[in-house]
């Protein structure tokens, strides 16, 4: 793709998931997509969500000036994603380049320039977080990705896209209450999904769901098969399939 590309990387990656943010930065260099980062504000959205317009909008308007000199953002979070395309250009106006998310990005990639991905062998589950899929509306893209790699073989859970289980990640319940959060992310996994032992990976295209999802195998699921099963960042499979 053409024009300058930025890769927005969001609070989350950059505080808590730094090794996640590293794959999806060598996932880009080693497609040879050229891109740049900057020096990040928040987007704004936990404010939003706390009900602070004021300061979202001054926020907002702020990370405005500074995204328009680019041509394309990219985003691995749905949260910011949302801020970007939702809040920002819908509800208050503010003029940005073309807005998207990771996994958007890299369906377009590979269509106009084809890889051979090496065989990952190992049973996953998709987990469809509700920002990116409620809200945003993309379902097809992670699952697009996940089919390229060979030797994967990925459960299909009982409620996926519409009607999949939020994990309990997100609305600011983390902060809030962080103990029901992870709570409902082992229920989710444990009532909702079904889960069982193997499973090697549960592989998601949210920062906040990987973290909760992760509280929520160590803090209340009891079995140990269970207990072992990883959660993962999609571009953290997409770099094994790759030889990283």
């Amino acid at each position: 793709m053409d024009g300058q590309i930025l890769l927005w990387r969001g609070c989350t990656y950059r505080r808590h998931l730094i090794e996640e943010l590293g794959k999806i930065q060598m996932l880009l260099e080693r497609l040879e997509c050229p891109f740049q980062i900057i020096e990040e504000n928040c987007c704004g959205y936990p404010l939003y969500l706390m009900g602070c317009q004021g300061e979202m909008k001054r926020l907002a308007v702020e990370n405005a000036e500074e995204l328009k000199r680019f041509d394309l953002i990219v985003v691995p979070c749905p949260a910011c994603l949302r801020a970007f395309k939702e809040i920002y250009k819908e509800q208050m106006g503010l003029r940005l380049p073309r807005v998207l998310h990771l996994t958007q990005f890299l369906i377009k990639v590979l269509k106009e320039r084809p890889i051979e991905f090496r065989e990952v062998k190992m049973k996953v589950m998709y987990h469809d977080p509700c920002e990116l899929g409620r809200r945003m509306g993309i379902y097809d893209e992670p699952r697009a990705l996940l089919r390229l790699i060979p030797g994967l073989e990925i459960f299909e859970q009982r409620f996926t896209r519409e009607r999949s289980a939020c994990c309990g990640g997100g609305g600011l319940l983390t902060a809030v209450a962080p103990s029901l959060a992870s709570m409902a992310a082992a229920r989710k996994l444990i009532e909702e999904d079904r889960i069982s032992g193997e499973l090697d990976a549960i592989v998601t295209a949210c920062p906040q769901c990987i973290l909760n999802l992760r509280r929520g195998l160590e803090l209340w699921v009891e079995d140990e098969d269970l207990r072992g099963i990883q959660v993962l960042d999609i571009a953290q499979i997409l770099d094994m399939a790759l030889g990283g």
